[in-house]
């Protein structure tokens, strides 16, 4: 039994479903040790509900299964990235324009303002400027949340 998962054609089949629903696609993984699928979703300007990640679980399922991609016992997961989200892709980043990342480079961390991204990279403002960071240069990025006087902003 082969245990091969080919994330690319799961996502292109899960992309329309969410598209339907109003909801984007964020992130797919897969846990090869506990067979555990991780489909991570989002709404532009607003909250994912547990409804709507039921909602989609069955959906994602039913077209899983239909398809026949996955010859093994697995478990699909759906969720929101979370309020701390890593960013990965361009588009992560062009979603989180205007909003507080944090980005680890090889020498230093850097936290600012999403500002523009472009082919190549994004622009960070900090400190009162703005600083272009390359994407090939990122290690690791996320978005922080803010907290004014102990509340979310």
């Amino acid at each position: 039994m082969s245990e091969i998962l080919n994330l690319e054609k799961v996502s292109q089949l899960i992309k329309p479903i969410l598209k339907g629903m109003n909801l984007r696609f964020y992130d797919l993984s897969f846990n090869e040790v506990s067979k555990v699928l991780r489909l991570y979703i989002d709404k532009k300007g607003g909250d994912v509900t547990i409804g709507e990640c039921k909602k989609v679980s069955n959906q994602v399922s039913k077209v899983l299964d239909e398809a026949e991609l996955i010859n093994f016992p697995y478990t699909l997961e759906v969720s929101s990235p979370g309020i701390e989200r890593p960013l990965k892709t361009r588009q992560h980043f062009q979603w989180a324009i205007g909003k507080t990342a944090e980005i680890l480079l090889e020498n230093k961390k850097i936290r600012g303002y999403v500002r523009r991204v472009t082919d190549d990279g994004v622009y960070i403002a900090t400190n009162g400027q703005e600083e272009f960071i390359y994407f090939n240069l990122i290690i690791k990025a996320k978005l922080v949340e803010e907290l004014v006087y102990g509340k979310r902003r």
